[in-house]
């Protein structure tokens, strides 16, 4: 282990000193300055732009997004009194179009935790102690896979909708955790336990692996979008750490259940995602909003805040006539 925790501080020092590489922000070098060149180096070397009109075009979308997250600030502010501008974070959840976007959000991040991938990283030892000769051979053919994985991810990511590489990741696991299970209550070889193990980490890779962190960006724009990436990288982190400090009193506990829980919140989670979760592929988070406003507008005349809202707003005869006939057929299913 000690060998392990030295590779560990090299790799930190390596990328200590490549960090002098990184490039600037380019969103961020234009909001402080919109005409700062180095920000439009950056997105010429970032893009592969070959002309200047092309970065100019470019720069002109950043602009544009600010100018707008700033009129959106401004028209927050309007609507309660001078300078009583809400945190970004209780404004993202006071907002009703963007509600089930974040539910989803947190509820990603969630089950990227308790999934229990870590369990398998941190306690692979304990795991494969029993089903192979040397746990170490098991913890690094996992690892190894865990890269494989990666790759596989990469290529997938852009070919199938986030919704559906959601839904087969957990799917996958499920079923994994179930024949994780089974082996270990003898029903199996530990051989086919360690297949099970390996295809669990591949289905997680897939998915509920890298999709969490990049929904974000595509579910919020600019003015939510730096509040539901801290938010979530908390939840994240603080699931992280309970199921660090728990797995290993579960696992004595349950004993050869200790999958058990995992398996529940993948079901629950392939539930979210089937009836819920939006796809954001190929999609605007204005657009996202829009659908979503569409997607429930139809369900909603009942609900109407009569009294918040203003007598031009109020519907029709007709819809109302409408509303109570769909209520009608609904009741007589």
């Amino acid at each position: 282990w000690r060998y392990m925790f030295l590779l560990i501080s090299i790799m930190a020092m390596m990328q200590l000193m490549l960090t002098p590489f990184l490039l600037e922000s380019p969103r961020w070098l234009l909001g402080r300055n919109p005409n700062s060149s180095k920000a439009r180096f950056i997105i010429k070397k970032l893009r592969g732009f070959r002309y200047d009109e092309e970065v100019e075009t470019e720069v002109g979308h950043y602009l544009g997004a600010s100018k707008r997250q700033g009129a959106d600030d401004e028209g927050s502010q309007g609507d309660g009194k001078k300078g009583s501008k809400k945190n970004a974070t209780a404004e993202m959840f006071a907002d009703k179009k963007v509600r089930l976007l974040v539910i989803s959000t947190l509820v990603l991040q969630v089950a990227n935790q308790l999934s229990g991938i870590n369990a398998v990283f941190f306690y692979s030892g304990l795991f494969f102690d029993g089903v192979i000769e040397n746990p170490l051979v098991g913890t690094t053919l996992i690892g190894a896979i865990n890269v494989v994985a990666t790759y596989v991810a990469i290529l997938l990511m852009d070919r199938c909708g986030r919704k559906t590489l959601i839904m087969w990741s957990s799917a996958g696991m499920f079923f994994s955790c179930v024949v994780i299970v089974l082996s270990l209550l003898g029903y199996f070889s530990h051989y086919t336990a360690l297949g099970a193990v390996a295809t669990y980490v591949s289905f997680f890779e897939i998915g509920l692996g890298p999709i969490p962190w990049l929904i974000v960006a595509e579910m919020f724009d600019g003015r939510y979008v730096t509040a539901a990436m801290s938010v979530s990288c908390q939840l994240n982190w603080a699931c992280n750490f309970f199921v660090g400090l728990l797995f290993p009193m579960i696992n004595k506990s349950l004993g050869p259940y200790s999958f058990g829980p995992f398996a529940v919140v993948l079901l629950l989670v392939f539930i979210y995602a089937w009836i819920w979760l939006p796809e954001t592929q190929g999609t605007t988070p204005e657009e996202l909003q829009e659908q979503l406003v569409k997607k429930n507008a139809g369900t909603t005349y009942h609900n109407f805040d009569i009294e918040g809202m203003d007598s031009s707003m109020l519907p029709s005869q007709d819809e109302w006539a409408q509303a109570m006939a769909a209520l009608e057929r609904d009741e007589g299913k």
